[in-house]
């Protein structure tokens, strides 16, 4: 009888990290001096798309993600770009987009912190558990992250 309340135990344990370890929240963030403080889901599509490729004040946006095959990227880039992770992965590698720079993939998301963070043209997207205080979160749809209905919440 006690081993099978160990068993399932565990098993309800395993359940429950498994379960936490997929449902991610995603947050967009800038270099705090960025004056953006909101964006639809739809601009930060045309921003990945490189259809918006400056921001208002006329500098260039780099964008540092982390590789397209993660995923993580994959969800962000179906939910931002709308249709496949394939497709947006094809648009996010286009040899066309290289000598402009405008596209970073770094490992890891606390990769893309640090370079958001001495980046003030930088727009990065990471888990919302890799947030420090050297980047500013954008709301997305005038949701933040953890807001019901926010757009970026993976599963």
């Amino acid at each position: 009888m006690i081993r099978r309340l160990q068993i399932l135990i565990l098993s309800l344990v395993f359940v429950a990290c498994a379960s936490v370890a997929f449902a991610t929240e995603f947050a967009v963030i800038v270099h705090p001096s960025n004056a953006a403080k909101a964006m639809s889901l739809g601009d930060l599509g045309k921003i990945l798309r490189e259809k918006t490729m400056n921001w208002p004040n006329g500098r260039a946006i780099t964008i540092v993600i982390r590789d397209p095959n993660s995923p993580a990227m994959k969800f962000v880039i179906e939910k931002a770009m709308g249709g496949t992770a394939e497709d947006g992965k094809a648009v996010l590698n286009e040899e066309s987009r290289k000598p402009a720079a405008t596209v970073i993939f770094v490992p890891t998301d606390e990769d893309i912190v640090k370079a958001v963070e001495t980046n003030p043209t930088a727009i990065g997207i990471v888990d919302v558990y890799n947030i420090t205080s050297g980047v500013k979160v954008i709301r997305i749809d005038d949701k933040q992250p953890f807001d019901p209905g926010y757009a970026l919440k993976g599963h």
